[in-house]
């Protein structure tokens, strides 16, 4: 007779640990939304931008020409002023006497 009580308190854990489980799980299902649209989104992005650089590249959104010639200015300055070059560094400090040398 003693098994039989341990089995029926056995019962009872499993019972009370698998009501305990399904009712968290049940919860937990009620707080997910049913559907998100998880590629719209992303793929738009890629799309839209994507489709923004390649409009400035031919030309169709902006002029390409001028923004290809800003940047180049800009890799050309960045590179003339940090360069470790001693001839570049000689050149910079006579530009900057005589930028500041009267006329």
């Amino acid at each position: 007779s003693s098994h039989f009580g341990s089995s029926k308190r056995c019962e009872g854990q499993v019972s009370v640990a698998l009501l305990r489980a399904y009712t968290q799980h049940k919860m937990a299902k009620d707080d997910l939304v049913p559907y998100v649209n998880t590629w719209f989104w992303p793929s738009f992005t890629l799309v839209g931008t994507s489709s923004l650089f390649f409009g400035v590249y031919i030309g169709k959104i902006t002029n390409s020409h001028e923004w290809k010639e800003i940047f180049l200015d800009y890799c050309h300055h960045k590179r003339t002023s940090y360069s470790p070059n001693p001839l570049d560094k000689v050149a910079r400090s006579v530009m900057n006497l005589l930028r500041i040398a009267p006329k």
